[in-house]
């Protein structure tokens, strides 16, 4: 009797914790394409307030690159990760920080509109105000001046799996 109790609490917590997923695409309020490309996780990219908005479970590594135009500067790229997804941002020897690029696979790194893997796709597309409804398997976001590169994969039940996406440095 007990084991079946169990099993059907568990049943239980499952589809409480899938109900949850779905209802968090719900909570923000869609943009526009460009507007998502110039500021996918807000106003600002600076490592402290990534920090901030993604929580405590996501941690931080510096790695120190020499700037290929004057080799006395250093530039520094911050790593913010949790398990397999990573989010890549690029400070400049002034203090610029700015975006580099990532692959994400979990809910940790919520976009400005909402966007997580594990949302379906009919909420993906719903999180934008300007882009058309797709059955692809990925969807590709560039920005004007090709700069920005999103990459949304989804899996044959409509699910999104991986977000990668990318910016050119110089």
């Amino acid at each position: 009797m007990r084991k079946i109790i169990y099993l059907v609490l568990l049943i239980l917590m499952a589809y409480a914790c899938k109900s949850l997923k779905n209802s968090v695409a719900d909570c923000k309020q869609p943009v526009t394409v460009n507007s998502f490309l110039d500021q996918p996780f807000g106003a600002s990219e600076a490592v402290a307030s990534l920090k901030k908005q993604f929580g405590s479970d996501v941690k931080v590594k510096r790695m120190v690159r020499r700037n290929k135009h004057d080799v006395q500067k250093v530039d520094t790229i911050f790593q913010l990760y949790h398990r397999k997804s990573s989010v890549f941002v690029y400070k400049t020897y002034f203090n610029r920080e700015m975006i580099l690029g990532g692959v994400i696979y979990d809910n940790r790194f919520p976009f400005v509109n909402g966007v997580v893997p594990g949302m379906n796709r009919e909420h993906f597309f719903k999180s934008f105000q300007d882009l058309n409804a797709s059955s692809a398997d990925s969807i590709n976001l560039n920005s004007n001046e090709q700069t920005r590169k999103f990459t949304f994969v989804f899996d044959s039940k409509g699910i999104l799996k991986k977000i990668s996406f990318s910016l050119y440095v110089d």
